[in-house]
């Protein structure tokens, strides 16, 4: 459990599926629950930029931090690639193998 603290009001972040915040206050109220666990949809499609083949993902629901996300994949996969404008770009073509793992993870895929 991590505490934040700004402007001297310190919040918990629990991590799950999603995240959520709240006040030290509400510590002790109902559990909380994953946001949008059947919401998990990634659109995914192939673009040619400069010649190259690069990966595209976007439209992004259920995922928590999108960044980390984009570390993640960049990670597994071994490739470089970006994240701006709330769209993953990753060098290459990758649409079979992401597939099979963002289904595996319990995402919906698209495109």
């Amino acid at each position: 459990m991590l505490l934040l603290c700004s402007m001297g009001k310190s919040k918990k972040i629990l991590s799950g599926d999603g995240w959520e915040f709240i006040s030290e206050g509400e510590q002790n109220s109902a559990p909380l629950h994953a946001k949008n666990n059947h919401e998990k949809i990634i659109k995914l499609r192939m673009e040619k930029r400069n010649g190259k083949p690069t990966t595209v993902l976007y439209e992004f629901s259920g995922i928590p931090d999108v960044k980390i996300f984009s570390k993640t994949l960049k990670t597994k996969l071994g490739v470089g690639g970006t994240f701006k404008n709330d769209i993953i770009e990753l060098q290459g073509e990758h649409r079979d193998f992401l597939r099979q793992y963002l289904m595996d993870e319990g995402y919906t895929v698209k495109g």
